[in-house]
C-alpha cells in the first residue's frame, strides 16, 4: 500500500520539521568555528616573512654599535648624529656612504674589537695599531670577506695563532701582527694566504717554529719575523723562491746552520737582515751577485771565510759582517 494513504499526525510532522531546523541551524553555526582556526594559522605562518622582509642595518648604524661599545673614550664623542658618519675622524667611505676603511690607531682602545665590525661587507682597511687591544686572535675576523689590509701590531694580544688564520680574507695583502705576545708555532695554514705582499710576526713571544710553507707566498715583497725566540732553526732553503720578496728581516731569531745558497736566487732583494742568530759557514758567494741588493747586514753571527774579491751587487750600499 502507498504510504501517502497513511498521512503522519500533524504533531509528529511537526516534530520531524523542527528537528530538520536544528540540524541546519547546527550546521550553519559550527561553519564560522571551523574558519577560524585556519585563519589563526594563515596569520601566524605569514610572521616570519614580515621578520625576513626587514632590511639590514645601515653602514651608519654599525658604526654607531661599535660606538656603544667603546663609548667611554673621548674620541667617539665624535661619531654624532649631526655629521655624516664618512665625515667622523677615522672613517674612509668611498662610493657614497659606504664604509670601507677604519682607522683608530693610537687611541688607547683597550677593550675587545666588536665582531659587528665585520657587519661593514665593504670594509678593506682594518688600522688598529698602538692602542691596548687583548685576548687572543679575534677569529671572528675572517667574516670581514673583504678585507686587503689588516694591522693590529703594537698591542697586548695573546695566545697561539688559530690554525684556520687562513680562512681571513682572500683578498688580504697586508697583515701586521707584531709587537704582541703571540707564542707557539707560527701555523703552516699562513701560507694559503697566497695574495699577501707584506707579512710582519716580528716583536712576538713564538717559541716554537716558523713553516718553510711561507716559501709558497709568491706574491711576498716584505717578510720579517725578527725579534722572537723560536727554536733553534735553519733558514729554509725554500725561502729562495720568492723571487719578489724585497725585504727580509729575521733579526735575533735563533737561527742556526748556514745561509742556503739558495737566497742567491731572490733576484728582487733589496735588504737583507739575519743579525744576531748563530749562523756559521762561510756567506755564499751567490748573495754578493744579487743586482738590487742594497743593505746586508749578518753582523753578531758566526761566520767565517772570505768575501769574494769580484761583487757584482752594484747597488750595496752597506754591509756589516762584524762578529
Amino acid at each position: 500500500q502507498n504510504s501517502s494513504a497513511f498521512p503522519l499526525p500533524q504533531a509528529e510532522q511537526k516534530q520531524g520539521n523542527t528537528a530538520r531546523q536544528g540540524k541546519m541551524s547546527k550546521t550553519s553555526l559550527s561553519s564560522p568555528i571551523i574558519l577560524l582556526p585556519f585563519l589563526s594559522l594563515l596569520f601566524l605562518t605569514s610572521l616570519p616573512f614580515l621578520v625576513i622582509s626587514q632590511s639590514p642595518p645601515s653602514d651608519r648604524e654599525i658604526l654607531l654599535k661599535i660606538k656603544k661599545q667603546w663609548s667611554d673614550l673621548a674620541f667617539f664623542q665624535s661619531w654624532n648624529t649631526t655629521a655624516s658618519h664618512c665625515h667622523w675622524p677615522g672613517i674612509t667611505c668611498t662610493g657614497g656612504e659606504t664604509v670601507t676603511g677604519i682607522s683608530l690607531e693610537y687611541q688607547d682602545i683597550d677593550k675587545e674589537i666588536p665582531p659587528s665590525i665585520c657587519d661593514l661587507k665593504n670594509l678593506t682597511t682594518l688600522e688598529l695599531s698602538y692602542n691596548n687591544l687583548q685576548g687572543e686572535f679575534p677569529t671572528f675576523l675572517h667574516e670581514c670577506a673583504n678585507l686587503q689590509y689588516l694591522d693590529l701590531s703594537q698591542n697586548s694580544f695573546v695566545g697561539q695563532l688559530p690554525n684556520d688564520i687562513n680562512n681571513l680574507s682572500p683578498q688580504l695583502q697586508y697583515l701586521d701582527l707584531s709587537s704582541n705576545n703571540f707564542t707557539g708555532d707560527i701555523p703552516s695554514s699562513i701560507a694559503q694566504l697566497k695574495g699577501l705582499t707584506f707579512l710582519n710576526l716580528g716583536s712576538n713571544l713564538f717559541n716554537g717554529t716558523f713553516p718553510s710553507e711561507l716559501a709558497n707566498l709568491v706574491n711576498l715583497e716584505e717578510l720579517l719575523l725578527a725579534y722572537n725566540p723560536f727554536s733553534p732553526m735553519k733558514l729554509p732553503k725554500e725561502f729562495g723562491m720568492l723571487k719578489r720578496l724585497k725585504y727580509l728581516r729575521m733579526t735575533d731569531c735563533n737561527l742556526i746552520d748556514e745561509i742556503p745558497e739558495s737566497f742567491g736566487n731572490l733576484s728582487s732583494l733589496e735588504h737583507l737582515d739575519l743579525v744576531q742568530n748563530n749562523l756559521v759557514g762561510e756567506i755564499p758567494s751567490e748573495l754578493f751577485s744579487l743586482k738590487n741588493l742594497t743593505y746586508l747586514y749578518l753582523y753578531h753571527n758566526h761566520l767565517s771565510g772570505r768575501l769574494p774579491t769580484s761583487i757584482e751587487a752594484l747597488n750595496l750600499k752597506e754591509i756589516d759582517v762584524s762578529t
